[in-house]
């Protein structure tokens, strides 16, 4: 298996700019060890104001259709909506490629389905919403994103919006959220560039719907209270003006302290990264008895990073970023997620390479300065108390 590093390089060098012309934009990786293909279709769309979570339900009701497609010829499909768009995978044989951009280009329509279709995807969406609700990690993430980037609601979308789509015409819907030019592809398999964009030439045409401009809002989550065994403690702090290198060691340094400090307890740092900006959430699930002192030590993450930073602990960070980034893009499809994700945050096709090789260069100083960074934000606070149980 090829490096990410030489995968990305090759990447960057078989792409082209987004053309004049109403096209997609296209990014092929040519890697022939074996004769498959993993075709990444992603639209960047902001559901329409007053229609959170659209294009998720879109998702719902196409995706029966195209497994029952790629299962014709052994392939398999994945449907994810990002908070920067509606992405479509599909992987399967490369002389099958006409196929397979066919079995894409199906989802670039409003879906063809009856109000039963509808309601069904629709409660889907529900039970993802409540899952953010009733599952402690999700709540006190989806809780973080509501402070730290109201604007980035969440894929399954609001009550209001639900009940919206329940009645709407989904064509006039689709067509506020289609255009050719928000459409890129990525290909990483056995094709050429000239093949994949001849497979997406003659896109559909823009829809010319215009819907009311509605206000989504959600219900907050300060009066939910989601079953929890242990307690969680969780703090997000904004980092959009920050680099995003610089960003990712930072947290990595902060994950691998806090888990040597608090062996009893579940720690995840995680950098999110979309247009929406940047943020560090740090998420701890701790036993009970644990809380007080689990709130003290996340308290003072920061400034304990800061104190007994290295040169060495960051070369450290930085490499186990890069390995990790290595093996999440051993196969195909994931490869392609990688590339592709870059490109859905309106940067160009060779970003990918320009950050797995910021990383390396990362240094004590730039960490130093992130951390000072986020010290002077106000950090958003969520805690969710361990569930009493209470003895007959």
């Amino acid at each position: 298996m090829l490096s990410l590093l030489i995968a990305l390089g090759l990447a960057a060098s078989d792409s082209v700019p987004r053309p004049a012309a109403a096209q997609p934009a296209v990014v092929v990786h040519f890697q022939p060890a074996l004769p498959m293909v993993a075709l990444r279709l992603s639209l960047l769309a902001d559901d329409p104001p007053g229609y959170a979570g659209a294009g998720h339900l879109m998702q719902h009701l196409l995706l029966p259709q195209l497994e029952e497609r790629m299962a014709r010829v052994g392939g398999r499909v994945q449907a994810v909506r990002t908070s920067d768009a509606v992405v479509y995978t599909v992987v399967g044989p490369a002389v099958e490629l006409e196929y397979l951009s066919e079995t894409l280009r199906l989802t670039l329509r409003a879906p063809a389905s009856g109000t039963g279709e509808t309601l069904r995807a629709l409660a889907q969406l529900g039970q993802e919403r409540g899952a953010e609700r009733e599952i402690a990690g999700a709540f006190v993430r989806t809780a973080l994103r509501g402070v730290l980037f109201p604007d980035d609601l969440s894929a399954a979308g609001t009550d209001a919006a639900a009940e919206r789509l329940a009645t709407a015409r989904l064509p006039e819907v689709w067509g506020a959220m289609y255009s050719p030019e928000r459409v890129s592809i990525v290909a990483v398999g056995d094709v050429r560039m000239d093949d994949v964009r001849r497979a997406f030439r003659d896109l559909p045409a823009a829809g010319s719907a215009r819907l009311e401009a509605l206000a989504d809002t959600v219900a907050p989550l300060a009066g939910a209270a989601p079953q929890a065994t242990r307690g969680w403690v969780a703090r997000g702090w904004n980092a959009s003006p920050l680099d995003p290198a610089a960003v990712t060691v930072t947290a990595r340094l902060l994950r691998n302290q806090l888990r040597r400090r608090m062996s009893r307890s579940t720690v995840d740092v995680e950098h999110w990264w979309s247009h929406h900006g940047q943020a560090v959430a740090l998420v701890v699930a701790t036993p009970d008895t644990l809380m007080p002192t689990a709130r003290r030590t996340v308290d003072g993450a920061l400034a304990a990073v800061a104190t007994a930073l290295d040169e060495a602990q960051v070369r450290d960070a930085a490499a186990s970023v890069r390995r990790e980034m290595l093996f999440y893009a051993r196969t195909p499809e994931r490869m392609a997620e990688v590339l592709g994700a870059f490109g859905d945050r309106g940067l160009d096709s060779e970003a990918s390479q320009r950050f797995f090789t910021a990383v390396e260069r990362v240094t004590a100083d730039d960490v130093r300065a992130v951390l000072a960074a986020l010290r002077e934000t106000e950090p958003a606070i969520v805690e969710v108390p361990p569930q009493k149980l209470e003895a007959n």
